[in-house]
């Protein structure tokens, strides 16, 4: 067998075939082609390539279909996955990320890059196998079963086992663990922090169990991704009283907050958060195994139910106290100059009260969202932020602030007294564009623009490279910022994908005369990633955290970006 790495090529095309080949000959491959979808899938099953150049467009399944379907499986999820397509857009490149591709290459190829890519990936390979242990591999069908995330197997996986245990114990205890706020988290921090943050919190869980019980069987919920699954025997211990079973469900969920805390210190505590559920089983012979099992995970899951009713309940009623009694804070978080570190101005920024809830600014305006109190928030943070705006001099600085844009058509908001001071001081202001539902009618929406430009205001949109700020909003809007999305940021300087991503929204903003502001910047990497790839403006916890007010003088900036001391400017 020869020990020359194996590329498979799947494309129907016998030209672009063969052009790969030839470029890639200096990288001493070995290869194999697949002329569609439904090949390239079972070649890749069987014969384990360490690189799969896919055609987005094949017959019988494309190419994204193949790579979701070798990513979801374990024994193929390392085969590195290469996506080759003639449309090289956003939207595209977007999708190829979410579906695990490693990289992406745009016809018509450039030999350099096609050389240089695969070898990196070629040699990643080589790195990982010869870090990871052999072991057994598994059936498909149960690989299948596993939570990518987690690595933890998933309900059906173990379901056997417990009938075993129900028969022999004649009963078995559930904890059901669910991550509060998970669509916020993933929402704020992007998929790939979210499942860092997911796993993460299956080893606690996992560590926890089996201290607790030596025998503990801990699954993923298979339909969820962000829950979890204790089992354990009942049978001569304390956990038949209902109180234990209590006390239990709070020590995990304490234990959970304070390691999540610790392990992910740049989040904010109000987002960290934890339902835990418990029930027993009965077995009971005259009812089908399974449905008992399932019975009883529902009732640990209809537990945490009930108390995120409760929750949500307490919730809205922490936050229409805040929007009547105006507890809301206005922060500054600093934007700096890519090129020499210079504070160029400040994102105003809306939290809640300290102790509250509400700390985290993107679950005050989400849960508002989805309490329909969101005009009653944007009134009272607008409110704060104009008599704090009033209390200093604004200098030279812009101020970028947060609009939904479902806002910029409130008859209540366009003649709202903070529109009157930012037209009164022209060129500080920048209404930052949260597009958070798909615009309708990119006409009507760039007329109500040109009417808050003409007040001499400037627009920003803000997570430009997901799924919201697409390039016909861009187009359409034509903004004076675009805010690269933490989700672009993180582990940019690892992932090729995410490089040409930021590369294409950079060279967009130049065409649209626009500035690029890369916002979530916690690593000295992702800050060299964005100043290499030609971002113009930085924001981040790096930097400079939220301050209660602009500072004055030149000693600003070396207050502001006292984290970067270490790092030379350029």
């Amino acid at each position: 067998m020869s020990d020359r790495p194996l590329v498979l090529i799947a494309d129907d095309d016998d030209d672009v075939v063969q052009l790969l080949k030839i470029y890639l000959r200096p990288l001493d491959c070995d290869f194999v082609q697949a002329k569609d979808g439904d090949e390239a899938l079972a070649i890749a099953q069987t014969r384990l390539p360490a690189v799969v150049l896919l055609d987005v467009m094949m017959p019988k399944r494309s190419g994204w279909e193949v790579c979701q379907a070798l990513k979801a499986v374990q024994r193929t999820s390392q085969i590195a996955v290469v996506l080759v397509t003639g449309r090289g857009d956003v939207k595209d490149r977007l999708t190829g990320l979410q579906l695990g591709a490693d990289d992406y290459l745009v016809k018509p190829f450039n030999r350099d890059q096609v050389v240089k890519r695969v070898a990196a990936l070629i040699e990643r390979q080589r790195t990982s196998e010869a870090n990871v242990s052999e072991i057994p591999v598994q059936r498909s069908a149960d690989a299948l079963l596993i939570d990518r995330a987690t690595g933890l197997p998933t309900v059906p996986m173990v379901l056997d086992r417990l009938k075993e245990i129900l028969i022999e114990q004649g009963e078995i205890g559930i904890v059901y663990a669910d991550i509060e706020q998970f669509e916020a988290i993933e929402a704020e921090y992007g998929w790939a922090f979210f499942d860092e943050f997911v796993k993460r919190a299956g080893e606690v869980i996992g560590e926890e169990a089996r201290a607790r019980f030596p025998k503990a069987i801990v699954a993923a919920n298979l339909r969820g991704g962000s829950s979890f699954f204790i089992f354990f025997e009942t049978r001569g211990t304390d956990y038949r009283q209902e109180s234990a079973f209590d006390t239990m469900a709070n020590d995990l969920r304490q234990k959970l907050i304070d390691s999540l805390r610790h392990q992910f210190p740049n989040m904010q505590q109000g987002q960290i958060g934890f339902f835990v559920g418990v029930a027993r089983i009965d077995y009971r012979p005259q009812i089908r195994l399974e449905r008992q099992v399932y019975q009883g995970m529902q009732t640990a899951s209809d537990a945490v139910r009930d108390a995120e009713q409760q929750r949500k309940k307490q919730l809205a009623r922490e936050l229409r106290d805040i929007i009547r009694r105006r507890r809301v804070t206005t922060l500054f978080q600093p934007i700096v100059d890519a090129k020499d570190l210079s504070v160029f101005g400040y994102e105003i920024l809306t939290r809640g009260p300290a102790n509250s809830s509400f700390r985290n600014s993107d679950m005050l305006f989400s849960f508002a969202r989805e309490t329909h109190l969101a005009w009653g928030l944007e009134a009272v943070s607008l409110e704060c932020a104009l008599r704090r705006l009033r209390s200093f001099d604004l200098k030279d600085r812009k101020f970028l602030l947060n609009v939904e844009g479902e806002m910029f058509g409130q008859s209540e908001f366009r003649i709202h007294e903070v529109v009157s001071f930012f037209s009164a001081n022209r060129g500080h202001f920048v209404f930052e564009l949260t597009e958070r539902a798909a615009i309708e009618d990119y006409a009507i929406f760039r007329g109500l623009l040109d009417e808050f430009r003409s007040k001499g205001i400037e627009v920003a949109i803000d997570d430009a490279g997901s799924g919201y700020a697409s390039l016909e909003a861009i187009a359409a809007l034509s903004p004076d910022y675009l805010k690269v999305t933490k989700g672009l940021v993180s582990t940019l300087s690892r992932e090729p994908i995410k490089q040409d991503l930021v590369r294409m929204l950079v060279e967009l903003a130049g065409k649209i005369n626009a500035k690029t502001i890369a916002e979530g910047i916690e690593t000295n990497e992702e800050y060299e990633a964005c100043r290499d790839l030609g971002i113009d403006l930085l924001q981040g916890y790096l930097l400079a955290h939220p301050q209660e007010q602009p500072r004055s003088g030149d000693a600003e900036v070396a207050q502001s970006v006292g984290a970067l001391t270490a790092v030379a400017p350029r």
